[in-house]
């Protein structure tokens, strides 16, 4: 079991409760703070492997904390919400190791955290390595990032190593599921620009307007509530990668500024008129056919050329069979991890028994049952009648010892993701995966109120 340390520090409370619920989960040990002085305070009295704090903690900032450990402390995680990137852009030049950006995916944070650990140890035996935002500094690790012995993923592993030194821009096309912000983020850090940052943002979980603002930036009263300029992903990338995942729900408005970025090399903010060169690569992906959607109208012909480079298609899992073994056993090392189990196995028969599912849901859902299986069973063997494939299970069937930390890590990412998004409902119920009419009936039966629209 893993004895590092982790300081979360954040003003907001629940999402400190739900990050350490996460991390402790992880194996790690947690202590939070919500102001600026305490986390220093801590800091001077005790010591930390990584410190993961948010660029806003109330009127300070993250880059104090940054400043406090500049020499030869732990490495430095950012948090930061969109329309501040170019703000933690910066905090990467001031000695931040790495940024995320709000909402992030759990496996995202976990990961962003494990690689500055590994980086901070690597410095510390003077082999030091380039600081980078979802990069490991060039190394080649793809059998870890793309697990498995099919034709299909040896055959992915090769085209990676040939196109991500390349400067092409690349289209990935999958099933949800399949994997391909891991292919995303491969391409970087394989990339000649690994030492620079990996920015990526979901097109489906932003309003046209704010999507327009945080590809291309604004100037300062653009519109309402735009107080100061903002550079945008575009240029805050600077010499870095743009991931734009889900890219066939932009609008027709945002695509045809996307072309111009694409066959100019340039960007201008919205609300203004002067044009700034930008030096970034360009990966894209989506679940969607855009073939069909460029025949029905839905999708610019010019831009889908422009963006269909290099494609690189991630295979769904029903066409690896022969990669199930591998990946299940991949991914019960990281349930086992946060669990805080000894390490889980999965009996021959069990790996045969996966192989009779289609796995419509692809890698997410395999790793969704593993966990699931995991969790009800107290072997470190699993058994094929231990894997219900394809089943749901509901809270209530949980050993109840499970149920409070199980539901106080929903309540409190749900409602973090609702003030993120400033009670948005749909943009909300659009990062949380589920529809908003499910969305609504959780917030009923959690209690959660927005605070904000009492406050006189």
């Amino acid at each position: 079991m893993s004895n590092r340390r982790i300081l979360v520090v954040d003003d907001e409370k629940s999402l400190c409760d739900y990050l350490a619920i996460l991390l402790r989960r992880e194996s790690f040990a947690v202590e939070v703070a919500t102001e600026v002085p305490e986390a220093i305070d801590k800091l001077s009295r005790s010591r930390y492997d990584v410190i993961l704090s948010d660029l806003m903690i109330g009127t300070r900032s993250g880059l104090e904390i940054v400043q406090a450990v500049a020499s030869g402390g732990p490495p430095v995680v950012l948090m930061t919400a969109f329309g501040t990137v170019e703000k933690a852009v910066e905090a990467l030049r001031m000695g931040a190791r790495d940024f995320i950006v709000k909402p992030f995916q759990n496996e995202v944070l976990v990961d962003s955290i494990r690689r500055a650990m590994d980086q901070a140890e690597t410095t510390s035996k003077n082999t030091p390595k380039p600081r980078t935002s979802y990069s490991s500094g060039g190394d080649d690790n793809l059998e870890q990032d793309l697990v498995g012995k099919s034709a299909r993923i040896i055959q992915m592993r090769e085209i990676l190593r040939r196109v991500a030194p390349s400067e092409s821009t690349i289209l990935i096309t999958g099933e949800s599921g399949t994997g391909k912000e891991v292919v995303a983020r491969a391409i970087h850090r394989l990339s000649i620009r690994a030492g620079k940052a990996f920015l990526p943002i979901h097109c489906a979980a932003l309003s046209e307007s704010l999507l327009e603002s945080e590809l291309f930036g604004h100037v300062k009263g653009a519109f309402t509530g735009a107080t100061n300029d903002s550079a945008g992903l575009f240029v805050a990338a600077k010499g870095g990668t743009v991931f734009l995942d889900e890219i066939g729900e932009i609008p027709p408005s945002i695509q045809v500024k996307l072309l111009r970025v694409l066959q100019e090399r340039e960007v201008t903010p919205v609300g203004g008129v002067q044009a700034t060169p930008i030096d970034v690569r360009i990966v894209a992906a989506t679940n969607a056919d855009l073939e069909k959607m460029v025949q029905r109208g839905t999708f610019r012909e010019d831009l889908y050329y422009r963006l269909n480079v290099i494609r690189l298609l991630t295979p769904p899992l029903r066409d690896r069979q022969e990669d199930l073994g591998p990946l299940a056993t991949t991914l019960l090392e990281r349930i086992s991890r946060r669990l805080q189990r000894e390490p889980i196995a999965l009996a021959p028969e069990a790996v045969a028994h996966l192989a009779t599912h289609n796995w419509p849901g692809n890698i997410r859902e395999l790793e969704n049952t593993l966990e699931r299986s995991a969790v009800l069973c107290p072997r470190q063997i699993l058994e094929p009648s231990d894997l219900a494939l394809g089943a749901q299970t509901r809270v209530s069937t949980l050993p109840a010892s499970m149920s409070p930390s199980l539901e106080a890590v929903q309540k409190a990412y749900i409602y973090w993701v609702l003030v993120q998004n400033q009670w948005r409902q749909p943009q909300a119920a659009a990062i949380l995966g589920i529809d908003p009419t499910r969305l609504q009936r959780m917030i009923e039966h959690y209690g959660l109120q927005d605070s904000s629209a009492h406050a006189d």
